[in-house]
């Protein structure tokens, strides 16, 4: 029987932007601050970059962009896919001897380019691993758009990480080898809280459009409260002015007088301070959320989540124990949740409970961070 050899996080170059804030730039975060061993490898400047420069952490700019318009249709970037191809080739030509020099062993991505990068390395002799965060169609382009990603897998991964088993699904036909890493949250607080049982505050975040579903929120709590429940709800994240999805958001809660019980908060960096404040957070997302950072520090933080049935929040969220999910896009199943967790103050309470112990348990860093490490032993065989 062969042993494989030990990796450590020493032998790791991560692949990143540079000008990462929110989103994967999180993820980024996390791992800099439980494994700083690794190397960073950003394409251009930035906001990460400046933030792994301040913490003098390890890193390197290639000054080569890497991210293509994500927008264009799948026709329109077919034509783009040749030079790609030429500038990420020549990009992991001028990395190989570098990141030789500094004993890297494997090359962890993020978004499609990077991934390239990868491919190009793995001939070189590194190991590619696939940090996969958003969803695969596999009816797009009837088809063949998932079955080139497939290929290109093959041709340029040891190992994928999804981040939940809903992202997992569309390939784990691909024939590389899958290592399901959800999203962690650091921790914050050292027990959960106790509050009175009304009234019932809740929260939601995140950037204020459509897709994340602040209307159903508005409406669900607008619906509660005609039932007799006093129900509050506070609206953090952005832009407040110039987006007429706030203004449509504000018309409606002043035509329904609930003006005094629905705030818009704006963007707050300091949010997780303040979630042992809330009873609830609300999760509304719209299209499928692959796996909520939020809802992974709700969970951390001990605050139990109403949350819409879709994407990788049900591995989340567990029904009836740590929250409640609710139909997607159903403003009044989410009414109802909420009126009935207010006629059972002692559900709600439990709920707060499992929520951290839940959290603390399956949801941190130090979980991430072993389970990533099993990703880059499965790539390294």
């Amino acid at each position: 029987m062969v042993t494989p050899t030990p990796i450590s996080f020493g032998q790791v170059a991560m692949l990143c932007e540079g000008p990462e804030v929110y989103g994967i730039g999180t993820v980024l975060r996390l791992y800099a601050q439980a494994a700083p061993e690794v190397l960073f490898v950003c394409a251009e400047e930035g906001a990460f970059a400046a933030w792994l420069r301040e913490r003098g952490l390890r890193y390197m700019v290639l000054n080569r962009r890497l991210k293509m318009d994500a927008q264009r249709s799948s026709l329109a970037f077919l034509p783009r896919v040749a030079r790609g191809l030429a500038h990420t080739r020549k990009t992991a030509a001028i990395l190989a001897p570098q990141l030789e020099r500094e004993g890297i062993r494997v090359v962890h991505t993020h978004w499609l380019e990077q991934q390239v990068v990868a491919m190009w390395l793995r001939g070189r002799g590194f190991r590619s691993v696939w940090h996969l965060h958003n969803t695969t169609s596999r009816t797009r382009m009837m088809g063949l758009g998932l079955r080139l990603n497939h290929l290109l897998a093959r041709r340029g991964a040891d190992a994928l990480i999804p981040v939940s088993a809903f992202i997992a699904g569309p390939w784990r036909t691909s024939g590389v080898p899958i290592q399901v890493v959800r999203n962690a949250a650091t921790r914050v607080f050292d027990a959960p809280n106790t509050l009175a049982p009304t009234p019932i505050r809740c929260v939601i975040a995140g950037a204020l459009d459509q897709r994340k579903g602040h209307h159903l929120a508005v409406e669900g709590v607008i619906a509660a409260r005609a039932q007799g429940v006093d129900v509050r709800l506070d609206l953090y994240g952005g832009p407040l002015e110039n987006n007429a999805y706030v203004d449509n958001l504000r018309a409606r809660v002043d035509s329904a007088g609930a003006s005094e019980f629905v705030r818009f908060m704006g963007f707050r960096s300091d949010l997780r301070r303040h979630h042992q404040e809330y009873h609830l957070g609300l999760q509304c997302r719209v299209d499928p959320e692959p796996c909520s950072m939020w809802v992974c520090e709700t969970l951390v933080d001990g605050l139990p989540l109403l949350a819409a049935d879709n994407g990788g929040t049900p591995e989340l969220v567990e029904d009836g124990t740590t929250g409640l999910l609710f139909e997607s896009g159903n403003a009044q199943d989410l009414a109802a949740k909420l009126v009935r967790l207010a006629h059972e103050p002692s559900l709600l309470n439990e709920m707060r409970k499992a929520a951290f112990e839940r959290g603390n348990l399956h949801f941190t860093t130090d979980r991430m961070i072993r389970e990533t490490l099993e990703a880059y032993r499965i790539a390294c065989g």
